[in-house]
């Protein structure tokens, strides 16, 4: 019984590490869910437009494997964003000039990719300690994934939802930024 108590402890500490390590198949930049969750292949949650290509709207999807010798417009490329600290807006990388940017409403809040401006709601915060991303003018709120995971096509997605950070567990909140 001893042994199989830790038999099973060890079990479930390499599922653990294996879930915490990521796999990320895209080329940077891209921001990535810090916890694998239950993306099947390993890759992580990307954030991503909704649909194929470019898109108004947003939400996280599996991160796509790099494609050799395709322009940086390239739609397979929709899973690769970049956060800019100086102007604390997150940019599409292949839909140069457009940038995240949340739409609230008193029950709704969605993100879409919008033209950059200097909108108030395009600002965002990425703490560096905690590994989350708040919005500006309400650091209360944390852009975090749905706890739904859902098929998209040889994928999967979840929302892209922005919610009190005291309220949404850690492994739905925090992010891995990589530019290089």
């Amino acid at each position: 019984m001893k042994y199989a108590i830790l038999t099973a402890m060890l079990i479930g500490n390499v599922a653990m590490a294996n879930a915490a390590d990521l796999q990320v198949p895209s080329d940077a930049p891209y921001i990535v869910l810090s916890a694998n969750l239950d993306e099947p292949n390993g890759y992580g949650f990307c954030m991503d437009t909704l649909g194929a290509g470019q898109s108004d709207l947003m939400q996280t999807h599996s991160c796509k494997p790099a494609k050799e010798d395709q322009p940086r417009s390239y739609a397979g490329n929709d899973t690769r964003f970049e956060y800019d600290e100086e102007t604390m807006q997150i940019k599409s990388y292949p839909f140069e000039g457009y940038c995240m940017q949340a739409l609230l409403t008193n029950t709704i809040a969605e993100f879409a990719l919008l033209e950059c401006s200097d909108h108030p709601r395009q600002k965002f915060v990425y703490n560096d300690a905690d590994k989350t991303l708040h919005l500006n003018e309400d650091q209360e709120k944390c852009v975090v994934v749905g706890v739904e995971t859902l098929p998209a096509g040889p994928w999967v997605k979840r929302d892209l939802e922005l919610l009190s950070c005291e309220e949404v567990d850690a492994s739905l909140r925090q992010w891995d930024i990589v530019s290089e």
